[in-house]
């Protein structure tokens, strides 16, 4: 893929400037769609074949797209561009649409183009879409048009070209004029041979320090994934709402709203956090459980939710929601969701779901009566919140040892950071008491050999150049199957760069960890919409699909990076502090943990 960005950044340096941001913003371009294909090696686009899998193919937004008009079946989707070829007739014409909300048949969804974020982010915030940019080539016409879900036109422009070379072509567009865009359209006029490799929205981000922008931008990813009509986050941002949600996301998604909600950020307000707290919990709590476990997944049918067939009843997962549901409930003073939460701790049957070696299994099969046979004996971060949610119920079980004490598997980024996205604990070098680790140490020595790695095996390429890390676990390449990196595996090329901000607040400068998100922002690797889920290392391919696990990770990880460079109290952190049954759990790993700190919980302001 021939990456378009640095040219970009060029336009829109000069954009910026003679046309559209306003003073004290800035302008950034976020793609809506490089067409650029994932896909396996041997799999070929030929013209006239248009059927897209929905669940790998999306736009760099979080939607859906898809092909119009009478000639359609003349467009030919090469490896980095559309390219049409129309005859004379007045028939044919063809071009693509792209949802700028969730799917096109949700029109419920729409972008206003004064408030670019989602909806529950604060006016002083949002961001505005002021422009739209196109690279294309060849010669003929192209329309562009932005119309509502009830197809009315809200802004339209037309594009001359006659040029072999790619050309960038932007144009502004009234924000106040676009209050309820649904779709972004390209035609190519009758008679035009034309390329077209990308669409993009100027985007005038708001006044605010860079700390609170990379949170800012990390919640809004995962906040694209959140049906306020459900309770639930989607485990990608472009699939239809009731089809595939994950629970352990819809946990952090709380949390993070409830970072969001503290001063000095107040990028939600604490109603607003107080609300999708309240509303997760209710929707939740009908979910049916596997001995009180819950599902990894759920899917609506018969508007009912359910686990989804082929996934399991997760221990971990449902460490991650409860433990965020917690912290969530103690950040902003509900007592009720909180004692509601531990309660449903104690309903878990521990004992039916241990190995024969004492471990606890990964969880039950979909049917909720199948034991898993691998179990959670691997040191790391998973095994801790694991160990930890039966600590919560049960204080005076004790584990046995892990194994490997102090070795991630495969050196996986996000293995040693997961834990400490909820527990300060775990930034101590005191030896922990159940296996000895010096948690600090170990996360130190794993931030440093993530950020040697590509310098040392990959000298040249982009990513070493500009300092850019991750070797962790998410989406493939192609964004159709699980990757698992990590430092102690050879020739790694896909970087899952969400581990920059899961251990940022291990970096021993954050000045450093926020001049870095900027040299992504510049290269397109955090644009507007949030960090891409991964890249190779040469930069010629990045998968833009917005996943809500990750976000998660984000986002916690930039609160937390967030509080250490203001130097204030972290909120999640003191929210543990002040959980005395976490104490209590904690107390496996640290037989002398901080006591509780105040009796009473510390809510976000009115």
């Amino acid at each position: 893929m021939n990456r378009l960005l640095p040219t970009i950044g060029a336009v829109a340096a000069a954009f910026c400037v003679q046309a559209v941001a306003q003073p004290g913003t800035r302008l950034v371009w976020q793609p809506v769609q490089e067409y650029f294909i994932h896909r396996d090696e041997t799999q070929q686009v030929a013209a006239g074949t248009k059927r897209l899998n929905s669940f790998t193919t999306y736009t760099h937004i979080g939607s859906d797209f898809g092909f119009h008009g009478p000639a359609e079946h003349e467009i030919e989707w090469l490896t980095d561009e559309i390219v049409v070829h129309l005859g004379q007739q007045p028939e044919a014409w063809a071009g693509m649409w792209h949802s700028l909300a969730g799917q096109a048949r949700n029109e419920k969804r729409v972008m206003d183009f004064t408030r670019a974020y989602p909806e529950p982010v604060t006016d002083p915030c949002q961001p505005k879409v002021s422009a739209v940019m196109m690279k294309a080539a060849g010669r003929g016409r192209i329309k562009l048009e932005i119309k509502s879900a009830s197809q009315e036109l809200r802004w339209t422009q037309m594009i001359e070209l006659n040029d072999p070379q790619h050309r960038m072509f932007v144009h502004p567009v009234a924000s106040d004029a676009v209050r309820d865009a649904k779709i972004l359209v390209w035609t190519a006029e009758p008679g035009s041979e034309v390329r077209v490799c990308g669409l993009f929205l100027g985007v005038e981000l708001p006044q605010m320090s860079w700390d609170a922008y990379a949170f800012l931008a990390s919640y809004a990813k995962i906040a694209r994934s959140y049906s306020i009509d459900t309770g639930f986050v989607r485990d990608r941002a472009h699939i239809e709402e009731g089809a595939f949600e994950s629970v352990s996301a819809t946990g952090m998604y709380v949390l993070a709203s409830a970072a969001a909600a503290q001063e000095p950020l107040r990028i939600v307000t604490p109603e607003y956090a107080r609300w999708v707290l309240t509303r997760t919990h209710e929707a939740v709590r009908k979910l049916k459980t596997a001995r009180g476990l819950l599902p990894h997944f759920v899917h609506r049918r018969n508007d009912e939710y359910q686990i989804h067939p082929n996934t399991e009843y997760s221990t971990v997962d449902t460490a991650i929601y409860t433990q965020s549901m917690l912290l969530a409930a103690r950040m902003l003073g509900e007592s009720r969701v909180e004692q509601e939460v531990l309660e449903q701790l104690r309903s878990i049957e521990f004992d039916l779901m241990r190995l024969p070696d004492g471990h606890l299994s990964h969880g039950f099969a979909d049917d909720g009566v199948t034991l898993l046979p691998h179990g959670w004996q691997d040191w790391g971060g998973e095994s801790a919140l694991v160990m930890l949610m039966e600590g919560i119920a049960n204080p005076q079980h004790r584990p046995p040892p892990m194994r490997a004490p102090g070795k991630a598997w495969q050196g996986t980024g996000f293995i040693t950071e997961l834990q400490s996205l909820f527990h300060p604990d775990f930034d101590s070098d005191e030896p922990d008491s159940h296996d000895g680790v010096r948690w600090l140490s170990v996360r130190r020595a794993m931030l440093g050999a993530q950020r040697a790695y590509i310098p040392k095996r990959w000298p040249g390429s982009l990513a070493a150049r500009e300092g850019i890390y991750g070797l962790s676990a998410g989406e493939n390449k192609a964004g159709n199957g699980y990757y698992v990196g990590g430092v102690d595996l050879p020739d790694q090329r896909l970087i899952h760069p969400h581990y920059i901000l899961m251990s940022a607040s291990m970096h021993p400068r954050p000045s450093e960890v926020y001049a870095l998100l900027q040299r992504m922002e510049k290269a397109g690797y955090f644009p507007p919409w949030g960090m891409v889920e991964n890249l190779d290392v040469d930069a010629r391919d990045y998968l833009p699909m917005e996943g809500s696990l990750n976000a998660g990770f984000e986002a916690l990880g930039a609160y937390h990076l967030f509080a250490r460079s203001r130097g204030i109290p972290d909120a999640i952190h003191q929210a543990s502090l002040r959980c005395p049954q976490i104490r209590r759990a904690m107390q496996l790993f640290y037989s002398k943990a901080p006591a509780v700190q105040s009796a009473a919980p510390e809510a976000a302001g009115p």
